[in-house]
């Protein structure tokens, strides 16, 4: 592990570096990946100190994503007071463009022309937080931008609270507007086979069968950010997002779990249960056959909670207590190849880049078949190389908590022969 004064001086020097930087922030970002528990304090309680502590803290929760946006709003609002804040100063900012039939009394269809009220935006303006609930991204678009891209009063407001410090936050589809392009919808393996179509902001293409970017509110600027990230396996997709875009640095973040961005000093730490993947493609060599996307020495971060990530080099710092397991891995397994069905074990990402790559000395890599059809498919290999390095903590929960530095991702397409044995 660094030494305490090692760690001081990294982060010393990024502020020191960051206050000449232009893009950076006096605010911060609180960029869930969605499933967001109430019980988890990790997130919440930062959540609170960002926004003020409890006493000063003052919320305006924007809906405008959502199906049922009041109940998101009466949710949320419980939680926010679970953890001190003054229900007095948790507000409703009435942009929502789906009626809930639930709410017998108020048609929330009738909110979609909010984002131009200037006496919500005056509301906003006073908020020590913003925060966007879940639902359909392409619905904060349409509700908080113009055709032309343009600003209403309402977004204008965010952004007042966000570069005078105050916290911008959301979950799942609060999380996709943070960054600018947006991904709008499409799965991983739509993404690999059809590639990328552009919209304007919050247009849909519902028949494209790759993966839609669109416009963002653009609050995140160090790279393209997904959500339900390996719960929903949007890995593909981010990877075919971020080629097209050529952008040399993408976020995935897991269900209950939080990419959290401190603007003063330009670095994201992880909260919450899971973790945040980050995909370096600054050498990766990029192929393309017909619309078929494959990519060579794409490299792989993954972080879970306390770890930090200085976003102007590019450098991990594992949380407080980790150890290397370089040289001391705890398995030695030859034969990890997904099992599918049949298979007990979990041979998802994360059990493939932990205790099937790094944390097992008995591989340098690892290999997965995704099959598009019978006989096609992409084969995803994961391998160790020179600077690769993990770290782990056993967790009194009995689930460990890794680190993982440095792999190397190569995707390609492969045809499957199938001979029968007689």
């Amino acid at each position: 592990m660094r030494h305490p004064f090692t760690v001081y001086l990294i982060l010393l020097l990024s502020l020191l570096v960051s206050t000449i930087n232009p893009i950076q922030s006096q605010g911060n970002l609180m960029i869930v990946g969605g499933g967001l528990e109430n019980d988890n304090t990790d997130i919440f309680d930062e959540l609170v100190r960002l926004s003020g502590g409890t006493e000063k803290a003052v919320v305006s929760v924007i809906p405008a994503a959502s199906g049922v946006a009041a109940q998101s709003f009466t949710y949320f609002r419980l939680a926010l007071m679970h953890y001190g804040i003054k229900p007095e100063n948790i507000h409703l900012i009435p942009v929502a463009m789906v009626d809930d039939d639930s709410t017998k009394l108020v048609n929330e269809a009738e909110w979609i022309n909010n984002g131009n009220d200037l006496n919500l935006a005056e509301i906003v303006k006073s908020s020590t937080c913003v925060w966007f609930s879940g639902g359909d991204q392409l619905r904060i678009a349409k509700t908080l931008l113009r055709s032309d891209g343009s600003r209403t009063p309402v977004l204008e407001a965010v952004w007042e609270v966000y570069e005078s410090g105050g916290l911008i936050g959301g979950t799942s589809a609060g999380a996709a507007i943070m960054s600018n392009p947006m991904i709008g919808s499409g799965t991983s393996m739509g993404a690999l086979l059809n590639g990328v179509a552009t919209s304007n902001a919050g247009e849909d293409l519902p028949n494209h069968e790759g993966v839609l970017l669109t416009t963002g509110l653009g609050f995140f600027t160090f790279g393209m950010v997904d959500q339900h990230f390996h719960a929903r396996a949007r890995i593909g997709r981010l990877i075919a997002a971020m080629l097209h875009t050529k952008q040399q640095i993408a976020f995935g973040i897991d269900e209950n779990t939080a990419l959290v961005y401190y603007g003063k000093e330009n670095l994201m730490k992880v909260a919450g249960t899971d973790g945040v993947t980050i995909l370096n493609a600054s050498n990766a060599k990029i192929n393309k056959n017909n619309s078929n996307y494959s990519t060579e020495n794409l490299r792989i971060h993954y972080l879970e909670s306390g770890d930090t990530f200085l976003l102007l080099t590019n450098e991990v710092i594992p949380a407080e207590g980790k150890r290397l397991t370089n040289g001391h891995e705890y398995y030695n397994n030859t034969n990890p190849f997904p099992g599918g069905m049949f298979s007990t074990g979990n041979t998802g990402f994360h059990s493939l880049i932990t205790k099937y790559l790094m944390d097992n000395r008995g591989l340098d890599h690892v290999e997965s078949l995704n099959f598009t059809d019978r006989e096609n498919a992409f084969l995803i290999s994961l391998s160790k190389n020179g600077d690769s390095k993990s770290y782990m903590k056993e967790n009194d929960s009995g689930k460990d908590s890794y680190t993982i530095i440095d792999v190397k991702m190569d995707i390609k397409p492969v045809h499957i022969l199938i001979d029968p044995e007689n």
